[in-house]
C-alpha cells in the first residue's frame, strides 16, 4: 500500500510539473530514471486527494475548475438569464434547453423564466452531476434532465413552446436532419434560439476542439443558416456573439492559474491535472482562432411557420 501511495504522489508531482512548465511557456524534461528518488520530497507538500472530490468524474471536476461551477465551457450568467426573453413565450410556457452541458446554464435560464424547463443532454458523462446539482438548488420540480443522441433524437410532432440549443450544431454529424427534427418538434409560430461556432472547415481548426466530448463539425455561417431556413426554420436574425464568447472563454483561462496552485494546496489527482492541461491545449488554440474571427460563435433566432388560416 505504502508504495502504491508513494508511486501516485510522484506521478502527481511530474503531472503538476509538466502542467506549471506548460502555464509558463517553458520545456518540460521530466527527471531521469536515475533522479526518481528526488521527486517524493516534493510530492509529500501534496495531501491526499479529497474524498468529495471523487463524486464527479476527473474531467468535469477539471472542467468546473477553469469555467465555474456547474459549467463544461465559457458562459456568461446574466446573459443566459435573458436568453428565455428572446423566445417570446409566455411565463407558463415549457423550454427546452440542448446541450446546457451542467446545471449551471439551466439555473441561470431558470432565473429568467417561472416555467417548466427541460433539458435534453448528449453529454452522458454529464447527467448525473446536473441532476445532482439541480436537485440540490431546489430546482428537480420545475428543471428535468433527459438524456438525447444528437443522431437518433425524434421528438414528437409539434410539442415545443420554446427551444434554445447551445453547441448542438457544433457537434452534430447530420445537421440537417437535427434541423428537421426541431423544425417538427416545435409548435407552429414557435421560437428557438441556435447558438453555435461557425468556421470555414480548415485543417487548424481541429486542435481547438481537441477535448471536446464529441468530434466537432463546425460550417461556415451562411451554410448553417441555410440548412435552417431549409428545415423550416425562418431565421428572424443572427447575431454574431465572438467578442462576448472571446471575454468569457479569457476569464476562465485565468482560472488555469489557480488550478495550478490548487495541485499544492488541495491534492489535485493527476487525472484532474492531465483533464485540465489537455482542456487547456485546446483552447489556447480555440482562443487564438477566435481572436483572428477565423472562428466565431453565432446565434441565431429562428422560427416555425404559424399554422396557416382556415
Amino acid at each position: 500500500m505504502a508504495l502504491a501511495v508513494l508511486f501516485d504522489k510522484k506521478k502527481r508531482a511530474a503531472a503538476q510539473a509538466r502542467f506549471k512548465a506548460w502555464w509558463n511557456g517553458e520545456d518540460y524534461t521530466p527527471a531521469p530514471e536515475g533522479e526518481a528518488a528526488d521527486a517524493p520530497a516534493a510530492a509529500q507538500a501534496i495531501p491526499p486527494q479529497p474524498a468529495a472530490a471523487e463524486a464527479i468524474s476527473p474531467r468535469l471536476a477539471a472542467l468546473q475548475r477553469i469555467w465555474g461551477e456547474g459549467r463544461t465551457r465559457p458562459g456568461d450568467a446574466t446573459a443566459e438569464s435573458l436568453l428565455a426573453a428572446m423566445l417570446n413565450a409566455p411565463p407558463e410556457a415549457q423550454i427546452d434547453v440542448m446541450g446546457a452541458g451542467l446545471a449551471g446554464p439551466l439555473m441561470r435560464i431558470a432565473e429568467g423564466h417561472p416555467g417548466p424547463i427541460v433539458a435534453h443532454e448528449w453529454r452522458e458523462e454529464t447527467l448525473a452531476a446536473t441532476r445532482r446539482a439541480l436537485a440540490a438548488a431546489g430546482l428537480s420540480e420545475r428543471v428535468s434532465v433527459k438524456p438525447i443522441d444528437l443522431d437518433t433524437y425524434a421528438p414528437q410532432p409539434d410539442t415545443i413552446d420554446a427551444l434554445i440549443s447551445f453547441d448542438e450544431f457544433t457537434y452534430a454529424a447530420n445537421a440537417p436532419r437535427l434541423a428537421a427534427q426541431i423544425a417538427k418538434a416545435l409548435k407552429p409560430g414557435a421560437y428557438a434560439l441556435i447558438e453555435a461556432y461557425v468556421a470555414i472547415p480548415t485543417p487548424d481548426v481541429a486542435p481547438a476542439f481537441a477535448a471536446a466530448f464529441a468530434e466537432h463539425h463546425v460550417r461556415p455561417a451562411g451554410d448553417l443558416q441555410d440548412l435552417l431556413n431549409e428545415a423550416g426554420l425562418k431565421v428572424e436574425s443572427g447575431e454574431d456573439v465572438t467578442e462576448e464568447h472571446l471575454a468569457s472563454a479569457r476569464e476562465g483561462f485565468k482560472r488555469l492559474a489557480g488550478v495550478v496552485e490548487a495541485a499544492v494546496g488541495e491534492g489535485l489527482s493527476v487525472r484532474v491535472l492531465q483533464e485540465a492541461a489537455w482542456e487547456a491545449a485546446a483552447w489556447k488554440e480555440r482562443l487564438k482562432l477566435l481572436s483572428q474571427r477565423r472562428l466565431e460563435r453565432r446565434r441565431f433566432l429562428v422560427r416555425k411557420a404559424p399554422a396557416a388560416s382556415a
